[in-house]
């Protein structure tokens, strides 16, 4: 009797903690809707709006998120370890909306700025609190919980850019910001009306005796991970800051651009769920470097061609190698991280990923106005080349396959 009540017991926590990565998911969902209109328009709005010529000063938008992001990251990391998961994503969600609002009444390239500055601590905010709740509420699975987690945030990317520039060529520019708000605001109430609290769920594992280790000994091991992520991160501020001036200077006039950047975040999407899942089965390591060294060559063969059809099947590629090494990557930091540091660890490698949409539109755009467009796409390449090299080379397997 006390076997059958346990297992009852069992089966309905089960139940409800999918219930809850359904609900976050479906924030996770809304939020990447609201980044994807900021990752379509941002450069285009620069240039169009504010008429700013300048690669590096375009760049800056970009980097202005990533920071900004990117120190969230830590900070709100350490911080849902303490306070809990959900303040973290409501508040995350809000300060998202007034990003919204600031871009969408911006006259200004501070104003601009500011709005992407907000976006991007927001965006960093409800990131990390959705990614910890997800590795809790799905422990026994992180690689497809993670593959979830980057479906839903890269699917709804996909479905915001390409809205996106539905509203920029019906409306004009400022249009899909005002609905970046409006979605972002949504987000932040059915996460605070419906979606509980998933810290508890750790608390079991937490409550046994561990070895206390210092963080310092798991950032030394995750390092290459934390390089890697950093590089994937210069791949997409490429894709975000870079493409559309490229495209554009190609002929290409707003719809193509963004059904050409929508169909890199769509297979990159789609896929991340099944390479999670690969990675919980075959391990993280030889998944991730297959996707790099995929990447190395399809970022280089947007240079050679100016067909709307081949870009389109270079951008479907470049998703589909990001998809082999993005979700894995996080997966391998979650299985090196101890519970009661894994939204500190995993904070921090968002911390170092998120640092290469700092650097990366700042580089690229350095590179792109001293030798031209087409080698900010070859740098991409070659610092991804060096982050496949450092996973080969330097990181271990953590996932141990039953022989």
């Amino acid at each position: 009797m006390g076997a059958l009540t346990e297992g009852v017991e069992r089966s309905t926590r089960k139940d409800r903690a999918y219930l809850i990565a359904i609900g976050l998911l479906l924030v996770e969902l809304l939020a990447g809707i609201a980044w994807g209109i900021q990752r379509g328009l941002s450069s285009l709005f620069a240039r169009e709006i504010l008429m700013i010529v300048s690669f590096t000063q375009i760049g800056m938008v970009t980097s202005v998120f990533g920071l900004t992001k990117a120190v969230t990251n830590i900070g709100m990391g350490a911080l849902s370890d303490r306070v809990g998961r959900k303040p973290v994503i409501v508040v995350g969600a809000i300060v998202s909306a007034l990003g919204g609002v600031v871009i969408a009444s911006a006259d200004r390239f501070a104003g601009l700025l500011l709005g992407t500055a907000l976006i991007g601590l927001g965006g960093g905010s409800t990131f990390v609190g959705i990614m910890v709740a997800m590795t809790e509420a799905i422990p026994s699975r992180i690689g497809l919980a993670m593959g979830l987690f980057e479906l839903a945030a890269y699917g709804g990317s996909t479905l915001g850019t390409s809205l996106a520039g539905y509203l920029a060529v019906s409306y004009g520019l400022r249009q899909p910001f005002t609905v970046l708000m409006a979605i972002s605001a949504l987000s932040a109430v059915l996460c605070f009306l419906f979606i509980p609290e998933t810290n508890g769920f750790a608390q079991e594992e937490r409550a046994k005796p561990r070895e206390r280790v210092k963080i310092t000994h798991y950032a030394r091991e995750l390092a290459p991970m934390y390089f890697a992520g950093f590089s994937s991160k210069i791949m997409d501020s490429l894709v975000v800051s870079f493409l559309p001036l490229y495209l554009t200077g190609l002929g290409m006039d707003i719809d193509r651009m963004t059904t050409v950047l929508s169909a890199f975040t769509f297979s990159w999407a789609l896929l991340q769920p099944v390479t999670g899942h690969a990675s919980d089965r075959f391990g993280r390591k030889r998944v991730i470097v297959f996707g790099l060294a995929g990447s190395v060559i399809s970022v280089v063969t947007f240079t050679l061609t100016g067909s709307f059809s081949l870009l389109i099947v270079c951008s479907l590629l470049l998703g589909v190698e990001a998809a082999f090494f993005y979700t894995p990557l996080v997966a391998m930091v979650s299985d090196i991280a101890p519970s009661e540091l894994e939204g500190t660890l995993i904070g921090s490698y968002r911390f170092f990923r998120d640092l290469g949409y700092f650097v990366g539109p700042l580089l690229l755009g350095t590179i792109a106005d001293s030798l031209g467009l087409v080698y900010a796409f070859y740098a991409t390449s070659l610092i991804l080349l060096v982050a496949m090299m450092l996973i080969q080379l330097q990181a271990r397997e953590t996932v141990v396959r039953a022989e």
